[in-house]
Protein backbone atom coordinates (compact mmCIF):
# COMPACT_ATOMS: atom_id res chain seq x y z
CA UNK A 1 0.00 0.00 0.00
CA UNK A 2 2.85 2.42 0.82
CA UNK A 3 4.48 1.67 -2.54
CA UNK A 4 1.17 2.21 -4.31
CA UNK A 5 0.61 5.55 -2.58
CA UNK A 6 4.11 6.69 -3.49
CA UNK A 7 3.51 5.81 -7.13
CA UNK A 8 0.22 7.68 -7.04
CA UNK A 9 1.93 10.84 -5.87
CA UNK A 10 4.64 10.50 -8.52
CA UNK A 11 1.92 10.19 -11.13
CA UNK A 12 0.21 13.30 -9.81
CA UNK A 13 3.45 15.21 -10.33
CA UNK A 14 3.84 14.08 -13.95
CA UNK A 15 1.54 16.32 -15.93
CA UNK A 16 2.56 14.78 -19.25
CA UNK A 17 5.13 12.55 -20.87
CA UNK A 18 8.30 14.12 -22.31
CA UNK A 19 7.55 14.21 -26.01
CA UNK A 20 8.15 17.75 -27.17
CA UNK A 21 10.77 18.09 -29.92
CA UNK A 22 11.13 21.86 -30.30
CA UNK A 23 9.61 25.28 -29.62
CA UNK A 24 9.83 26.74 -33.11
CA UNK A 25 6.81 24.97 -34.59
CA UNK A 26 3.51 26.40 -35.77
CA UNK A 27 1.16 28.11 -33.34
CA UNK A 28 -2.49 27.16 -33.84
CA UNK A 29 -5.29 29.40 -32.59
CA UNK A 30 -7.78 26.73 -31.62
CA UNK A 31 -10.91 28.86 -31.86
CA UNK A 32 -10.66 28.88 -35.66
CA UNK A 33 -7.80 26.38 -36.28
CA UNK A 34 -5.72 29.12 -37.93
CA UNK A 35 -1.93 29.35 -37.77
CA UNK A 36 -0.76 32.56 -36.09
CA UNK A 37 2.56 34.20 -35.36
CA UNK A 38 4.06 34.50 -31.89
CA UNK A 39 3.26 38.26 -31.75
CA UNK A 40 -0.32 37.52 -32.80
CA UNK A 41 -0.63 34.99 -29.98
CA UNK A 42 0.76 37.51 -27.48
CA UNK A 43 -1.77 40.08 -28.69
CA UNK A 44 -4.51 37.52 -28.13
CA UNK A 45 -3.34 36.85 -24.59
CA UNK A 46 -3.31 40.50 -23.56
CA UNK A 47 -6.29 41.50 -21.48
CA UNK A 48 -6.65 38.15 -19.72
CA UNK A 49 -6.24 38.26 -15.95
CA UNK A 50 -4.60 34.81 -15.99
CA UNK A 51 -2.52 33.17 -18.73
CA UNK A 52 -1.90 29.46 -18.25
CA UNK A 53 1.16 28.11 -20.07
CA UNK A 54 1.33 24.32 -19.90
CA UNK A 55 4.56 22.39 -19.72
CA UNK A 56 6.22 19.01 -19.64
CA UNK A 57 8.28 19.46 -16.49
CA UNK A 58 11.57 18.01 -17.74
CA UNK A 59 11.57 19.64 -21.20
CA UNK A 60 13.81 22.72 -21.22
CA UNK A 61 12.29 23.92 -24.48
CA UNK A 62 8.91 24.22 -22.83
CA UNK A 63 10.43 26.48 -20.20
CA UNK A 64 12.19 28.53 -22.87
CA UNK A 65 8.79 29.16 -24.45
CA UNK A 66 7.31 30.12 -21.08
CA UNK A 67 10.11 32.61 -20.55
CA UNK A 68 9.60 33.95 -24.06
CA UNK A 69 5.96 34.68 -23.27
CA UNK A 70 6.88 36.33 -19.95
CA UNK A 71 9.59 38.47 -21.56
CA UNK A 72 7.35 39.58 -24.42
CA UNK A 73 4.54 40.59 -22.08
CA UNK A 74 7.11 42.50 -20.05
CA UNK A 75 8.36 44.30 -23.17
CA UNK A 76 4.73 45.16 -23.97
CA UNK A 77 4.53 46.83 -20.55
CA UNK A 78 2.09 44.26 -19.16
CA UNK A 79 2.60 44.12 -15.36
CA UNK A 80 2.90 40.48 -14.34
CA UNK A 81 3.03 38.00 -11.53
CA UNK A 82 4.13 34.41 -12.12
CA UNK A 83 2.17 31.55 -10.56
CA UNK A 84 4.19 28.41 -9.87
CA UNK A 85 2.94 24.85 -9.54
CA UNK A 86 6.52 24.07 -8.47
CA UNK A 87 6.26 25.74 -5.05
CA UNK A 88 4.06 24.98 -2.07
CA UNK A 89 2.17 27.82 -0.44
CA UNK A 90 4.20 27.60 2.78
CA UNK A 91 7.29 28.69 0.78
CA UNK A 92 5.76 32.02 -0.25
CA UNK A 93 8.01 34.04 2.08
CA UNK A 94 11.12 32.55 0.47
CA UNK A 95 9.82 33.44 -3.01
CA UNK A 96 9.25 37.02 -1.83
CA UNK A 97 12.78 37.18 -0.44
CA UNK A 98 14.21 35.96 -3.75
CA UNK A 99 12.32 38.53 -5.82
CA UNK A 100 13.37 41.30 -3.43
CA UNK A 101 17.02 40.30 -3.82
CA UNK A 102 17.36 39.21 -0.21
CA UNK A 103 18.44 35.63 -0.90
CA UNK A 104 21.48 34.15 -2.63
CA UNK A 105 21.02 31.79 -5.55
CA UNK A 106 22.64 28.99 -3.56
CA UNK A 107 20.10 29.38 -0.76
CA UNK A 108 17.20 29.70 -3.20
CA UNK A 109 18.21 26.49 -4.96
CA UNK A 110 17.95 24.73 -1.58
CA UNK A 111 14.39 26.01 -1.17
CA UNK A 112 13.58 25.05 -4.76
CA UNK A 113 14.79 21.49 -4.22
CA UNK A 114 12.63 21.10 -1.13
CA UNK A 115 9.62 21.94 -3.28
CA UNK A 116 10.37 20.37 -6.67
CA UNK A 117 12.31 17.33 -7.84
CA UNK A 118 13.22 18.50 -11.36
CA UNK A 119 16.67 19.89 -12.10
CA UNK A 120 17.18 23.54 -11.20
CA UNK A 121 18.75 24.28 -14.60
CA UNK A 122 15.41 23.66 -16.31
CA UNK A 123 13.83 26.65 -14.56
CA UNK A 124 16.81 28.82 -13.64
CA UNK A 125 16.40 31.38 -16.43
CA UNK A 126 12.79 32.02 -15.43
CA UNK A 127 13.65 32.59 -11.77
CA UNK A 128 16.61 34.84 -12.59
CA UNK A 129 14.48 36.91 -14.96
CA UNK A 130 11.73 37.27 -12.34
CA UNK A 131 14.24 38.41 -9.71
CA UNK A 132 16.03 40.85 -12.03
CA UNK A 133 12.72 42.41 -13.12
CA UNK A 134 11.03 42.28 -9.69
CA UNK A 135 8.15 40.14 -10.98
CA UNK A 136 6.20 38.67 -8.02
CA UNK A 137 6.35 34.87 -7.78
CA UNK A 138 3.29 33.14 -6.33
CA UNK A 139 3.48 29.64 -4.81
CA UNK A 140 0.40 27.79 -6.04
CA UNK A 141 0.67 24.25 -4.72
CA UNK A 142 -0.80 23.23 -1.40
CA UNK A 143 1.44 21.40 1.12
CA UNK A 144 2.53 17.93 0.03
CA UNK A 145 1.36 16.39 3.28
CA UNK A 146 -2.24 17.22 2.39
CA UNK A 147 -1.94 15.65 -1.07
CA UNK A 148 -0.38 12.52 0.43
CA UNK A 149 -3.16 12.24 3.00
CA UNK A 150 -5.91 12.57 0.40
CA UNK A 151 -4.21 10.02 -1.89
CA UNK A 152 -4.05 7.55 1.00
CA UNK A 153 -7.27 8.22 2.90
CA UNK A 154 -9.48 10.42 0.72
CA UNK A 155 -10.73 14.01 0.95
CA UNK A 156 -13.04 13.19 3.88
CA UNK A 157 -10.00 12.48 6.08
CA UNK A 158 -8.82 16.11 6.09
CA UNK A 159 -9.02 18.05 9.34
CA UNK A 160 -10.53 21.56 9.62
CA UNK A 161 -7.00 23.01 9.75
CA UNK A 162 -6.01 21.18 6.55
CA UNK A 163 -9.21 22.22 4.80
CA UNK A 164 -8.22 25.87 5.20
CA UNK A 165 -5.70 25.38 2.38
CA UNK A 166 -8.36 24.51 -0.23
CA UNK A 167 -11.86 25.62 -1.26
CA UNK A 168 -14.80 23.69 0.24
CA UNK A 169 -16.61 20.89 -1.51
CA UNK A 170 -13.81 19.36 -3.59
CA UNK A 171 -14.94 16.18 -5.34
CA UNK A 172 -14.01 13.86 -8.19
CA UNK A 173 -16.55 14.69 -10.91
CA UNK A 174 -17.10 11.49 -12.87
CA UNK A 175 -18.43 13.47 -15.84
CA UNK A 176 -15.39 15.74 -16.04
CA UNK A 177 -13.04 15.20 -19.02
CA UNK A 178 -10.11 15.43 -16.62
CA UNK A 179 -11.56 12.55 -14.61
CA UNK A 180 -11.75 10.46 -17.78
CA UNK A 181 -8.07 11.22 -18.48
CA UNK A 182 -7.09 10.35 -14.89
CA UNK A 183 -9.02 7.08 -15.00
CA UNK A 184 -7.26 6.02 -18.21
CA UNK A 185 -3.85 6.96 -16.81
CA UNK A 186 -4.58 5.24 -13.51
CA UNK A 187 -5.67 2.02 -15.17
CA UNK A 188 -2.61 1.94 -17.42
CA UNK A 189 -0.17 2.41 -14.54
CA UNK A 190 -1.91 0.36 -11.85
CA UNK A 191 -3.27 -2.59 -13.83
CA UNK A 192 -2.72 -5.06 -11.00
CA UNK A 193 -3.52 -2.83 -8.02
CA UNK A 194 -6.31 -0.60 -9.28
CA UNK A 195 -9.62 -0.56 -7.45
CA UNK A 196 -12.42 1.93 -6.98
CA UNK A 197 -11.27 3.25 -3.61
CA UNK A 198 -7.69 3.81 -4.75
CA UNK A 199 -8.83 5.59 -7.89
CA UNK A 200 -11.28 7.72 -5.92
CA UNK A 201 -8.50 8.87 -3.60
CA UNK A 202 -6.18 9.50 -6.54
CA UNK A 203 -8.83 11.51 -8.37
CA UNK A 204 -9.69 13.50 -5.24
CA UNK A 205 -6.01 14.29 -4.68
CA UNK A 206 -5.78 15.71 -8.21
CA UNK A 207 -8.97 17.73 -7.66
CA UNK A 208 -7.54 19.06 -4.40
CA UNK A 209 -4.39 20.22 -6.21
CA UNK A 210 -6.40 21.95 -8.95
CA UNK A 211 -8.76 23.67 -6.51
CA UNK A 212 -5.92 24.65 -4.19
CA UNK A 213 -3.97 26.21 -7.06
CA UNK A 214 -7.08 28.07 -8.24
CA UNK A 215 -7.57 29.52 -4.78
CA UNK A 216 -3.93 30.60 -4.62
CA UNK A 217 -4.26 32.28 -8.03
CA UNK A 218 -7.22 34.28 -6.76
CA UNK A 219 -5.33 35.27 -3.62
CA UNK A 220 -2.26 36.23 -5.65
CA UNK A 221 -4.32 38.46 -7.95
CA UNK A 222 -5.85 40.25 -4.97
CA UNK A 223 -2.42 40.81 -3.46
CA UNK A 224 -1.02 42.07 -6.79
CA UNK A 225 -3.80 44.21 -8.28
CA UNK A 226 -3.46 45.28 -11.87
CA UNK A 227 -1.10 42.42 -12.77
CA UNK A 228 -1.66 39.56 -15.21
CA UNK A 229 -0.69 36.24 -13.67
CA UNK A 230 1.23 33.87 -15.94
CA UNK A 231 0.70 30.39 -14.50
CA UNK A 232 3.36 27.75 -15.14
CA UNK A 233 1.92 24.28 -14.62
CA UNK A 234 1.86 20.81 -16.11
CA UNK A 235 -0.29 20.41 -19.21
CA UNK A 236 -3.08 18.46 -17.51
CA UNK A 237 -3.38 21.12 -14.82
CA UNK A 238 -3.27 23.96 -17.37
CA UNK A 239 -5.97 22.71 -19.77
CA UNK A 240 -9.37 24.30 -19.33
CA UNK A 241 -10.92 21.38 -17.48
CA UNK A 242 -8.06 21.47 -14.95
CA UNK A 243 -7.17 24.48 -12.80
CA UNK A 244 -9.05 26.98 -15.04
CA UNK A 245 -12.30 25.09 -14.41
CA UNK A 246 -11.70 25.35 -10.67
CA UNK A 247 -10.83 29.03 -11.07
CA UNK A 248 -14.22 29.73 -12.63
CA UNK A 249 -15.90 28.46 -9.49
CA UNK A 250 -13.78 30.57 -7.15
CA UNK A 251 -12.89 33.95 -8.60
CA UNK A 252 -14.45 34.06 -12.06
CA UNK A 253 -11.28 35.63 -13.48
CA UNK A 254 -10.76 35.86 -17.23
CA UNK A 255 -8.09 33.51 -18.54
CA UNK A 256 -6.37 32.17 -21.65
CA UNK A 257 -4.63 28.81 -22.03
CA UNK A 258 -1.52 28.00 -24.06
CA UNK A 259 -0.45 24.38 -24.36
CA UNK A 260 2.60 22.85 -26.01
CA UNK A 261 2.27 19.69 -28.06
CA UNK A 262 2.76 16.38 -26.26
CA UNK A 263 2.23 12.78 -27.33
CA UNK A 264 -1.36 12.72 -26.07
CA UNK A 265 -2.33 16.17 -27.26
CA UNK A 266 -1.67 17.72 -30.68
CA UNK A 267 -3.37 19.24 -33.71
CA UNK A 268 -5.58 16.21 -34.29
CA UNK A 269 -7.26 16.28 -30.87
CA UNK A 270 -6.57 19.67 -29.24
CA UNK A 271 -9.71 21.80 -29.30
CA UNK A 272 -10.89 25.15 -28.02
CA UNK A 273 -12.54 23.26 -25.17
CA UNK A 274 -9.03 22.43 -23.91
CA UNK A 275 -6.97 25.52 -24.74
CA UNK A 276 -6.82 28.74 -26.74
CA UNK A 277 -3.44 28.17 -28.44
CA UNK A 278 -1.43 25.08 -29.31
CA UNK A 279 2.30 25.36 -29.96
CA UNK A 280 3.30 22.48 -32.20
CA UNK A 281 6.62 20.68 -32.38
Amino acid sequence: MIKTTYLLILLLCYASLPAFAGTDGAIIRLSDRQAVTFPQMIAGLQGAEVVFVGETHDDKRHHDTQLGIIRTLQMNVIPQAIGLEMFQSDSQKQLDDWVEGNMSEQRFVEIYRKNWSYDWSLYRDIFIYARDNRIPLIALNIPKAIILKVARQGYASLTPAELKHIPPGVSCDLNNPQTDFLRKTFQEVFKHEANGRLFGNFCEAQAVRNSGMAQRITTGLKQNPGRTMVVLAGTWHAVKHGVPDSLEGIGNHSYMVVIQEITELGRENATAALADYLIER
